[in-house]
């Protein structure tokens, strides 16, 4: 930051400001930020906050033809200065306390989908268990469990999933489980598919890598690359899968078909058939989908993790041929460009996690920003739509301090959070 201060009256529109104040004592959502209107000017000049501070490093040239500055018109005008500079900043409090309220109930809902999942995952791992002993059951608490995620997506007027990555090798299985599950339901949902065959598209999305079962951990949690005995043993888990699902007799045939395919890419490049177009199901095509999204971002095994962003665009760039055009289309417009969980450097050089998108604009979605004057738990959440922010990189995770991870609770979880407009691995 730069040491150059301004008095209030020489203060420009494309000034980037710092107020020295805690966050709490002055009425602006941040404070730091840069000028953009002149109505965030005339409130600066208004307010009684003193001096400012100015980073003429990140404000915009200044132009070769400012306005002169309004003189005081004398001290009759006093008190409707002081009447003004009040509603104002009455104004600006009010809006800032209606946001505070918008983010804790926010924050409120997302720890509602935060212990959902967790006892998805509970439940999970529990009817997992039960597959060899008490095949039926296993079914039957597979069926309730997925007709629940159904019954949460339909009831939630903004069709909301938050899918966490708890950091266990032992776990993964069931997390990455439960995440196929939730996202193929959300993409199922975007693609009209009725209650059944939402059902249908859960319980083959949760039960999709059933065959990891007879693959021996030693080759699952392999530390670097695949020999090719090991690759060709692990290609052969969706086949396992369709032989388990069969013995355990209740199981419907499209679920089956799911395990059996859910490697499977139109182009025929997939394993363990080489299957292509007509021949993969509608409900395999997007498990396909969701499933190799969730192995890019997680680092499935051996790999290391992409962001979102990255995932995305790797899936758009260059494997394009191998999904369903209408399915990939749909997995972009529902996560975005910057799909929830992308960190990001915003243009005013701030860092950000990308926690929902802007279905209208999505390039600019609503994220939590990295603002160490303001309490964790009360973190700003921006609408950069609202805003006029952007977006200027997509960051990795190494990138980042050890501050910025804790401050944005990355180091035991990424967060996924899927929203919709009310108005309308290997």
């Amino acid at each position: 930051m730069s040491d150059n201060t301004q008095h209030k009256p020489r203060l420009r529109i494309g000034m980037f400001v710092h107020l020295d104040l805690p966050w709490m004592a002055h009425p602006f959502f941040t404070s730091s930020f840069k000028i953009r209107t002149r109505k965030q000017l005339e409130t600066l000049m208004q307010l009684d906050l003193g001096r400012v501070r100015v980073d003429l490093a990140r404000s915009d040239p200044e132009p070769e033809d400012l306005p002169a500055d309004d003189e005081p018109e004398g001290d009759g005008d006093a008190e409707a200065r002081d009447q003004l500079r009040a509603d104002l900043e009455a104004s600006l409090w009010e809006e800032k306390n209606a946001r505070i309220r918008v983010l804790k109930e926010r924050r409120k809902r997302l720890n509602l989908c935060a212990k959902r999942y967790r006892q998805s995952v509970v439940l999970a791992r529990k009817l997992m268990s039960h597959l060899r002993s008490a095949p039926a059951q296993a079914a039957e608490e597979a069926d309730a469990l997925v007709s629940q995620m159904v019954e949460d997506l339909t009831a939630d007027h903004e069709a909301t999933v938050q899918l966490v990555n708890l950091k266990s090798q032992d776990e993964n299985t069931y997390h990455h489980a439960i995440n196929v599950m939730a996202l193929a339901l959300v993409l199922g949902r975007k693609l009209k598919l009725d209650r059944e065959n939402l059902r249908l598209l859960g319980l083959g999305a949760l039960f999709h890598d059933l065959g990891l079962q007879r693959i021996p951990s030693q080759i699952l949690h392999k530390k670097g690359d695949w020999n090719k005995p090991e690759r060709a043993l692990y290609e052969q888990h969706p086949r396992y899968g369709v032989e388990i699902a069969q013995t355990i007799g209740t199981l419907p045939d499209a679920v089956i078909e799911v395990i059996g395919q859910h490697h499977e890419h139109l182009d025929g490049s997939g394993y363990p058939d080489g299957l292509s177009g007509k021949a993969l199901g509608a409900l395999t095509r997007i498990v396909s989908v969701v499933n190799r999204y969730d192995n890019l971002c997680n680092g499935t095994y051996s790999g290391r993790g992409l962001s979102p962003h990255q995932a995305v665009s790797s899936m758009y760039t260059k494997d394009r041929a191998r999904y369903d055009p209408r399915v990939l289309t749909t997995l972009i417009t529902n996560l975005g460009v910057y799909p929830p969980g992308t960190v990001v450097r915003l243009e005013d050089e701030r860092v950000a996690v990308v926690i929902s998108i802007n279905p209208d604009d999505l390039l600019r979605p609503n994220v939590l920003v990295y603002s160490p004057e303001i309490p964790s738990d009360q973190a700003l959440i921006l609408d950069l739509s609202e805003e006029e922010g952007a977006i200027r990189e997509s960051l990795h995770q190494s990138e980042l301090t050890e501050d910025i991870i804790e401050y944005l609770n990355l180091s035991d979880k990424l967060s996924y959070y899927v929203q919709s407009s009310p108005a309308k691995g290997r």
